[in-house]
C-alpha cells in the first residue's frame, strides 16, 4: 500500500526533511562514531567492484547529502572517473566539496536539484540512490525518476540504492505519532517499481530489512520505524550477460 500525499502535506513533510537535514549536517560530519553517516553502507563496495577499471567511469550520487557515499567514491574508482554529487541543499554539497581531497586522480562535481526533476548530465557507469528515492512527491515521480536512472544507466553499468519505506512514528510510550510523509512508499510498492522498471537488468541483490531510528521533532522525541529496501543490480554488458 502507498499513501497519497496531499500537495500542503508534502510541502510540510518536504520542509521537515530539509529542516531534519540541515540540523544533522551542522552538528554531525561523515565518519562520526554513533551517526548513520560514520560508514558508507555495505552495498556500496559491492556496487565499486562490479564497475569497470579498464577505463575512467562517471557515477552519480543522488542525494548525496554531505558526501557519505560520495567521498568514499573519490579514493576507489579508476583515475580519470567522474562523481557527480547531487542533492537539493546547496549547503550540504559545500560540506562535500571543502571535504574532498585537494589532490584525488577522480574529479568532483556537485549539482543543486531536486530529483523530481533532475535530469542526467552524462550516461552513468554506475548510480547510487540511499535515503534519496523516498523523498519526491510521490510514486509517479518515484517511477520516472527510476526510469530515467535506467536509461541514463550503460551497458555493464551498476545501480544500487536504499529506499526507506513504511515509515511510521511512535511516541515513547508505545502509541504512535502523525508522521510526515513525503511520497508514503510502502516496501512492495517500491520492490514492485524496482524490478519493474529494471527488469531487463540483472538484480544481483535485493532485501527488506526493518530499521529503527530515535529522532525528535517539535520538541518530541520519537521513534521513526521503516522498511529499508536495499537493491543492486546491473545492465547486461551484452545479450549473454544475463
Amino acid at each position: 500500500m502507498t499513501t497519497s500525499t496531499r500537495p500542503d502535506d508534502f510541502e510540510r513533510a518536504r520542509q521537515e526533511t530539509v529542516r531534519y537535514h540541515e540540523e544533522l549536517y551542522a552538528t554531525t560530519s561523515v565518519g562520526q562514531a554513533g551517526t548513520w553517516l560514520a560508514n558508507p553502507h555495505s552495498l556500496l563496495s559491492d556496487a565499486v567492484q562490479g564497475v569497470r577499471r579498464d577505463r575512467a567511469v562517471t557515477a552519480y550520487d543522488l542525494g548525496a547529502g554531505v558526501g557519505r557515499h560520495t567521498l568514499p567514491l573519490l579514493s576507489r574508482l579508476p583515475a580519470g572517473s567522474t562523481v557527480y554529487a547531487v542533492d537539493l541543499l546547496q549547503s550540504a554539497l559545500d560540506e562535500v566539496q571543502a571535504a574532498a581531497p585537494d589532490s584525488t586522480a577522480v574529479t568532483l562535481r556537485t549539482v543543486q536539484a531536486d530529483l523530481a526533476d533532475f535530469e542526467f548530465e552524462s550516461s552513468a557507469d554506475l548510480v547510487i540512490a540511499f535515503s534519496a528515492i523516498e523523498h519526491l512527491p510521490g510514486p509517479g515521480q518515484v517511477r520516472a525518476l527510476l526510469e530515467r536512472i535506467r536509461a541514463a544507466t550503460t551497458p555493464g553499468g551498476v545501480v544500487t540504492m536504499g529506499i526507506v519505506a513504511d515509515r511510521f512514528e511512535v511516541r515513547g510510550d508505545g502509541t504512535p505519532r502523525s508522521a510526515l510523509l513525503e511520497s508514503g512508499l510502502s516496501a512492495s510498492t517500491a520492490q514492485t517499481m524496482l524490478t519493474g522498471v529494471f527488469g531487463d537488468f540483472v538484480v544481483d541483490y535485493v532485501r527488506c530489512s526493518p530499521t529503527a531510528v530515535e529522532e525528535e521533532r517539535d520538541g518530541e522525541s520519537y521513534t521513526l520505524t521503516a522498511t529499508l529496501v536495499t537493491f543492486l543490480a546491473h545492465r547486461p554488458s551484452s545479450a549473454t550477460d544475463t
